[in-house]
């Protein structure tokens, strides 16, 4: 986890540079499909006998695949064991916070966002940032006190907008979940499953404005005093060439792992991928191999 004004010592190592082949570029697909309409039953739990035993191992202790249009299940593993998912459940503070609207609203950063620990902006208490560049940050470069100044700046309180997102999340179907602060960070009592949070990001998948954010290989930030930084997304599947991935979020706590929801929409097949609790040395790699894995199998299907 890192500060973008300075990089603390003892997570710096957990810093990837990952490139996965090369080929010549071409943007990943974004678009959503017109008409699309939530499924009713996102993520069920495999039969016994549709279990794929053929399915590559991987390292994160817990996992699911699941179609991005229908939302089928196509793999699971201890998908519904409740643990930490660190910084993935910001997209669910990202669809309450468009939810909310008012995306031009300048946001004031309060002394409570600015002792927020890293990975941060260092935004400073008293400065004030538009709703939809705060958003942005944190999508793109996993920021916890945008996160922090979001859940705190809106239409009411930080606790209401806490109560919310859990209201959010069992209303999508997601109910095996308790969130208690909007950024991931570890703290006693929140938890969430991959398979919750698979269904969390289905929805977020198909938001055009979370989708059209956390594709961005990095972005432009502009601090209140008129200084510019350049954020880089923490999801190393972006670099991926040729693009089979084309977002979603990435995370990192000491208690959770690393952490992933990786989404793919590749030659007409679209990919929701989610891994907690594995390693940063391994959690793209295994995403690589059960997107390739699915494939695969509908290639040898046709």
């Amino acid at each position: 986890m890192k500060s973008y004004r300075s990089i603390p010592f003892a997570v710096a190592g957990f810093i990837l540079i990952a490139v996965f082949g090369c080929s010549s570029f071409q943007a990943p697909d974004q678009s959503v499909e017109p008409g699309f309409r939530p499924a009713a039953h996102i993520a069920k739990p495999l039969a016994g006998d549709n279990i794929s035993i053929d399915a590559p191992p991987i390292i994160a202790q817990s996992a699911i695949i699941i179609d991005g249009k229908t939302g089928i299940t196509l793999f699971e593993k201890n998908a519904d064991q409740r643990m930490p998912v660190a910084s993935t459940q910001k997209l669910l503070t990202a669809m309450e916070t468009i939810a909310e609207g008012d995306l031009e609203k300048q946001m004031l950063v309060t002394i409570w966002d600015q002792l927020t620990p890293p990975t941060k902006l260092d935004l400073e208490a008293g400065t004030r940032y538009r709703k939809r560049d705060l958003l942005a940050a944190m999508l793109v470069c996993s920021a916890n006190d945008a996160a922090s100044v979001l859940a705190g700046s809106g239409r009411a309180s930080y606790g209401d907008f806490i109560a919310r997102m859990n209201k959010r999340a069992k209303r999508l179907g997601a109910g095996n979940s308790c969130f208690l602060n909007p950024h991931g960070l570890d703290l006693p009592g929140q938890y969430s499953t991959a398979r919750d949070s698979a269904i969390i990001a289905y929805h977020a998948y198909h938001d055009p404005l979370i989708r059209h954010l956390s594709v961005m290989e990095s972005l432009p930030f502009q601090y209140a005093d008129g200084r510019t930084s350049i954020l880089h997304n923490t999801n190393m599947l972006l670099l991926h060439r040729p693009p089979y991935f084309n977002g979603l979020k990435s995370g990192f706590t000491i208690l959770g792992g690393k952490c992933l929801v990786a989404t793919s929409k590749y030659d007409g097949v679209e990919t929701i991928i989610v891994m907690l609790d594995s390693t940063p040395q391994d959690v793209f790699q295994d995403a690589e191999k059960l997107l390739q894995w699915r494939l695969k199998r509908l290639k040898e299907n046709m």
